[in-house]
């Protein structure tokens, strides 16, 4: 008798199992509208315009930071990456800090997150790609971590120095599957100067696709399977300058010099000839490469018969640099979702209202019929009915968070205020000059630590300094033009909106609007 239980158990857990989708995101890095050709850009991706013909596009898709490692936290934890407790963040922001999130946002190793639920029910979970949201310690300096040093000029090819670079490798994938996932291969700690080598600082996408395949052709398990895929395009060094990407190496990786190279994308010459032949310029191939990636992630689920059971995602972690990152402007925050599901989310469908990185992991529990633990509370919110067509509570507000600036967006309005930290705010009064990324004086400082990042932000933003910012997303939705001192009636509004948002970050300041 106890042993007819114990098989009815496992049937049981079989059929559950099998009724749950597998799930493929695929995050993509610093990634605007210009590089999409469904969106209106000049370039050739025909597989991701596909994907949105064949699938459900999402136009006013959020993110609710807009650099790497909080855009991150959110896509996993489903909170605000102002709520981080990690070691690093926690340091820099200790409680009653008003906090400046940007790129010290990371996973809590004691925390949930969306692996963890997932791989606690069942399910197979792999991470491929660019991290950036663990260990930032070891980032910022090798003293005191397992990482082994070489010089910035070594070669790759050096036995010795290759070692290094694989051991390197197998201590970040060995550091990743602690915070829930069971595969994690090809991975970057973080952006690729971060692999401290010259000759690495290349993207090398066809690494990235061999190692999801690896992960995908698993034959061993009848569990459905979380895939995790981020690659390193769009994001520095520039990709559309070829020596960093297409014309570049391919055998040199995250891990090093590999001598064998990989069979898994079409040839790199190739890529450039179809782009030349599509119309375009050799420096808008990098486009076309990353969407041959998306192509073959695609084809590989279709060869494995695994369409009709495979939900595909594809997002960016925010906008570039060129529009809008590190910036709460909609060309930072307002990003494409692309899901695709065969045989269950309607082909050629789009959705308008507003959604946002921290509604993924709700919704995917949501999907896959996943009850969260209790202590795990989420800022965001299932969508799963507008997969199916079907009415559910819109949200109306959406609350973001970056540096020294907050906002709220309404489907009409954008609001944003700037506001620094007392001590900060006390040299602003007084008249302190502050240096900017190329020498020059400001009489503010930038909305994030890291210069680069604020110069190109504030150069493309002309009121990246403005105290109280109002937009009209109706009438601007390029948000050029600040309107808070015509219309005072909403700047209220959206500021009473605001404050009801901030207040539910314990211990955490922010001006006039949490006193």
């Amino acid at each position: 008798m106890k042993r007819l239980f114990t098989i009815l158990a496992l049937v049981a857990g079989f059929a559950s199992a099998a009724g749950k989708p597998n799930i493929v995101l695929i995050i993509t890095d610093d990634q605007s509208w210009d590089s999409l050709a469904f969106m209106g850009g000049k370039v050739h991706t025909p597989r991701i315009d596909q994907m949105a013909k064949e699938g459900m596009f999402f136009s006013d898709f959020n993110v609710t930071s807009t650099v790497c490692s909080p855009s991150r936290f959110s896509f996993l934890t489903g909170r605000f990456a102002g709520r981080c407790k990690g070691e690093h963040f926690m340091k820099e922001h200790p409680p009653g800090d008003q906090t400046q999130v940007e790129n010290i946002g990371e996973l809590e190793p004691d925390s949930w997150n969306l692996a963890k639920i997932l791989q606690q029910n069942g399910y197979r979970t792999g991470f491929v790609g660019k991290s950036h949201v663990v260990r930032h310690d070891w980032l910022k300096s090798k003293k005191g971590s397992p990482l082994q040093s070489y010089p910035q000029k070594a070669d790759p090819r050096d036995p010795v120095v290759n070692q290094k670079m694989r051991g390197n490798h197998q201590v970040w994938c060995d550091e990743i599957k602690k915070y829930g996932f069971d595969f994690a291969d090809g991975v970057y700690a973080a952006n690729l100067l971060e692999l401290h080598n010259e000759q690495l600082n290349v993207h090398n996408l066809d690494w990235s696709v061999s190692k999801a395949f690896q992960f995908l052709e698993n034959k061993t398990s009848d569990k459905p399977f979380f895939l995790y895929f981020s690659t390193t395009l769009h994001h520095g060094p520039a990709p559309w300058a070829n020596k960093f990407s297409l014309t570049a190496d391919p055998r040199m990786t995250g891990e090093g010099f590999v001598k064998e190279g990989f069979d898994v994308l079409p040839k790199r010459a190739d890529v450039l000839k179809r782009n030349r032949e599509a119309g375009f310029k050799d420096r808008d191939a990098y486009a076309l490469w990353l969407d041959d990636g998306v192509g073959a992630i695609l084809d590989k689920i279709t060869a494995l018969g695994l369409e009709e059971d495979t939900l595909i995602m594809f997002v960016p972690d925010h906008g570039s640099y060129r529009h809008g990152k590190a910036t709460l402007h909609d060309f930072g925050m307002r990003v494409p979702l692309i899901m695709q599901w065969k045989g269950k989310i309607k082909p050629g469908t789009k959705h308008d209202s507003i959604v946002a990185n921290i509604d993924v992991a709700p919704t995917l529990f949501d999907l896959c019929g996943i009850t969260p633990p209790d202590d795990h509370q989420m800022d965001g919110r299932s969508f799963k009915p507008a997969l199916f067509g079907e009415k559910f509570r819109e949200r109306k507000v959406l609350f973001g968070e970056l540096g020294h600036s907050r906002c709220i967006k309404t489907k009409e309005w954008k609001y944003i205020a700037v506001r620094y930290p007392r001590e900060l705010q006390r040299k602003v009064d007084a008249g302190v000059k502050f240096q900017g990324f190329k020498g020059e004086e400001l009489d503010r400082p930038y909305l994030t630590r890291n210069g680069h990042l604020g110069h190109y932000a504030s150069e493309v933003n002309p009121h990246y300094f403005d105290a109280d910012q109002l937009y009209s997303l109706t009438n601007d939705p390029e948000e050029k033009l600040n309107v808070a001192d015509n219309y005072l009636e909403i700047v209220k509004q959206m500021q009473g909106k605001l404050s009801i948002e901030l207040k539910k970050f314990p211990k955490r300041p922010f001006g006039e609007f949490t006193r």
